[in-house]
């Protein structure tokens, strides 16, 4: 049998977390002095101990502790009840992402925000161009690289060599934004025609007007580039008459770091009729 404070000592667990511990009935001492209260513990107690800090180290409340230490008793059921925990904090690491990201890009909207007011918007005509391109609904905004690397293995297998303005674009074809099941079209002008395969195509596209930006930075910063852009496209008696689209004249393929971007934000537009 050992005291209380050398049970404490050997599993490094203060006497004032041991009593916490019997409260809850998750370390009972093994035998309590009627005479004077003392508690005491056996030597076999100190796997119980080591085993609630190891599995507090992971992250599991007391509750589900013993839980865990008095219903999991083989190695198999204590893994499967580990793998839910494991799935529960994978899925609230990914909800913590999606705020840290939401954070910076904010942080970096209100950083650029007056120098967006300075970016030079422009009304320009995108040109008739042949264009090898593929269109999908994928999960999400950024599973459109998916369909990049479908133009990539068609553009090696059939040696198809790129306009010298590539204008790769993807197009955004719903009607508004949408969080899931994104209709996007991905194209990438080309020097000659190709054989279309069950999922890339080739074809001529007309030229075109659209209100233009090119800025550099991070793809989170274009929902603000797009309010930029519709502001000025409503001051300057134009209309949307399109799905809008980005070009991607610095991107991923060719730099890891996503502040160095350069992106080109644009919406078809015609002069409105007075």
């Amino acid at each position: 049998m050992l005291k209380i404070g050398d049970f404490s000592k050997l599993s490094k667990v203060s006497i004032y977390m041991l009593r916490h511990y019997d409260k809850l009935g998750l370390l009972v001492p093994a035998h309590i002095d009627e005479d004077n209260g003392y508690r005491y513990y056996e030597e076999k107690q100190l796997t119980i101990a080591n085993r609630i800090q190891a599995l507090k180290s992971m992250g599991l409340g007391l509750n589900g502790i013993k839980e865990v230490i008095y219903q999991y008793r083989d190695n198999d059921s204590l893994a499967g009840y580990l793998k839910i925990e494991a799935a529960k904090k994978r899925k609230l690491m990914e909800e913590l992402q999606r705020q840290i990201r939401q954070l910076e890009t904010t942080i970096a909207a209100l950083e650029h925000r007056e120098d967006m007011l300075r970016y030079s918007i422009e009304i320009k005509e995108v040109p008739k161009r042949l264009v090898m391109c593929t269109r999908d609904r994928i999960p999400a905004y950024h599973h459109e690289g998916e369909l990049w690397e479908r133009l990539a293995e068609v553009q090696e297998r059939q040696g198809m060599m790129p306009a010298s303005l590539s204008y790769h674009m993807a197009i955004f074809h719903d009607g508004g934004f949408v969080t899931q099941d994104v209709d996007v079209e991905v194209q990438m002008a080309v020097i000659q025609s190709g054989w279309d395969t069950e999922k890339v195509k080739f074809k001529e596209v007309e030229p075109f007007l659209a209100a233009v930006l090119t800025y550099e930075g991070r793809y989170e910063l274009i929902t603000q580039i797009n309010e930029t852009i519709a502001s000025w496209v409503h001051d300057n008696s134009y209309e949307f008459c399109g799905p809008h689209f980005n070009i991607y004249h610095v991107s991923p393929q060719t730099e890891a770091d996503a502040d160095k971007m350069v992106t080109e934000v644009g919406f078809p537009v015609k002069k409105c009729v007075e």
